[in-house]
């Protein structure tokens, strides 16, 4: 049986003594705190403004670039949050890169609205400096372990790298923007992600709880974040509301929240290191699907329209598509194999999104029934399978 050193063996060998994972397994599991919390907050308002700029200007070449734009703002969060989860950095130096990084990824964020009085070439200079501030906390953890540490020189060059094209790109048309963003995506964050990987010895180096507490931490601030879009709409606006929407914002994000966390993420089901990647992913796809849905119910409480533009045609569905994929993901990586509910749950989702992008070619409205049709299937589903699992428990219960 392989037994783990104490925190008093490791206070007393060297990290000269002890190999990375030696040490990394011997801190034990991590938890996340208030400064993690902090910044999760910040980016999840970047993610959500960068959703609305879509929203509000809804064509093909913006829904494009918005998921670019989203791609590499969740990338920057999740870079930093790996620091977090592989190394016990903290002090001065690194809660100042914290800061800079935090007000960095909003003006990027501000910047993606063609509104905004910020300009395209600002947002790109953010997005350069969020990039440095990332390799410069990876140095910081390097220095600390006081020992090599497997991927960390790749962890400390890519940001670098994909900072060089953010300062490249500035000089650049704006035609070239989504292109841009795509190039510093593939530099800066892809080599990372696929460096880290097990090594000799046994040990992952990702703490796989601590994910699993940030990634849900993310998303319920995104429901959050979905009562505040949902507020400011109706607090806009002028007319009469559309009360059957203010409610089923209520019950759409509650319905979301219980199946996470009392079924599909559960804390009694165990989380699988070796699809870290894949749990990102799942994550990244429900986070989108939150934003969007709640940004369509919003503007149909607070407007008196019964259609949306045309442009905006299939957003609804596409987005309940995502978070149909990113919980039926996460149902094979807890538990190792789909069910048939969740082979149902894919093919019910390949329908939505199949029905949206029809949606989209044929350039048809969107309409307020539409929504509510599809926002109560999709809470009604929900319901089904928790209603389902109770039935289930509350039977082996009894056998026993």
């Amino acid at each position: 049986m392989l037994m783990l050193p104490t925190q008093a063996e490791v206070e007393l060998r060297t990290g000269r003594d002890m190999s990375y994972t030696e040490v990394f397994a011997a801190k034990g599991e991590r938890k996340a705190g208030w400064l993690e919390l902090f910044y999760d907050l910040a980016v999840v308002a970047a993610l959500i403004v960068t959703n609305d700029s879509f929203v509000d200007h809804p064509t093909l070449g913006s829904g494009v670039f918005a998921v670019l734009s989203l791609v590499a703002l969740f990338g920057l969060w999740f870079l930093t949050s790996l620091i977090h989860n592989r190394f016990p950095v903290d002090g001065l130096p690194y809660r100042g890169l914290l800061l800079i990084q935090m007000a960095c990824i909003l003006l990027a964020a501000l910047a993606i609205n063609s509104d905004a009085v910020i300009t395209w070439q600002d947002g790109l200079l953010s997005m350069a400096v969020a990039l440095i501030t990332i390799s410069c906390l990876f140095a910081i953890a390097r220095k600390r372990a006081g020992q090599p540490v497997p991927g960390i020189r790749v962890s400390i060059i890519s940001p670098l790298l994909g900072a060089v094209v953010c300062l490249i790109g500035v000089t650049l048309s704006r035609d070239l923007l989504a292109l841009i963003i795509a190039v510093v995506i593939t530099v800066a964050l892809a080599p990372i992600m696929f460096t880290l990987r097990e090594h000799d010895g046994g040990v992952f180096p990702i703490h796989p709880d601590h994910l699993r507490e940030r990634l849900g931490l993310l998303l319920l601030i995104a429901i959050g974040e979905g009562f505040i879009q949902l507020m400011a709409q109706i607090a806009r606006s002028e007319q009469e509301i559309d009360y059957r929407f203010f409610v089923l914002v209520l019950l759409f994000n509650l319905s979301i929240a219980v199946f996470y966390f009392d079924d599909v993420y559960a804390e009694n089901k165990v989380a699988n290191p070796r699809l870290w990647r894949t749990t990102a992913f799942a994550h990244f796809l429900l986070i989108i699907g939150v934003a969007a849905t709640v940004d369509e119910m919003a503007i149909f409480a607070g407007t008196p329209q019964s259609t949306w533009p045309p442009d905006s045609a299939g957003l609804f569905s596409l987005a309940i598509g995502a978070l149909l994929v990113g919980f039926t993901l996460l149902e094979w990586i807890t538990m190792g194999r789909l069910a048939p509910l969740d082979i149902a749950q894919g093919l019910l989702a390949a329908g939505v999104i199949t029905y949206g992008i029809i949606e989209i070619v044929l350039n048809l409205a969107q309409t307020r029934g539409g929504v509510l049709t599809l926002a109560m299937f999709f809470i009604a589903w929900l319901l089904l399978r928790m209603s389902l699992k109770l039935r289930r428990t509350k039977s082996t219960a009894l056998i026993r």
